[in-house]
């Protein structure tokens, strides 16, 4: 989300753009819970995989509730 990429057809919300540091902190926490899944996957118990799964999700909505317009 650089400089200039607010303008146009998006349903990103301003503050991607004005708090970074804070999308940022999200995407960054998206990536580890979603590291966590793959492993989770991989060991085949289908109560952690769905476990995990709810948590990933959840680092989902609460970026797109934080920076995605409706």
């Amino acid at each position: 989300f650089m400089a200039g990429t607010e303008k146009g057809d998006t349903k990103a919300r301003a503050a991607i753009w004005s708090d970074g540091a804070k999308f940022k902190a999200a995407s960054e926490k998206f990536q580890a819970e979603a590291a966590k899944l793959a492993q989770v996957a991989r060991a085949g118990d289908m109560a952690a995989l769905k476990a995990q799964f709810n948590a990933t999700a959840g680092t989902c909505k609460a970026c797109h509730d934080d920076f995605r317009e409706k």
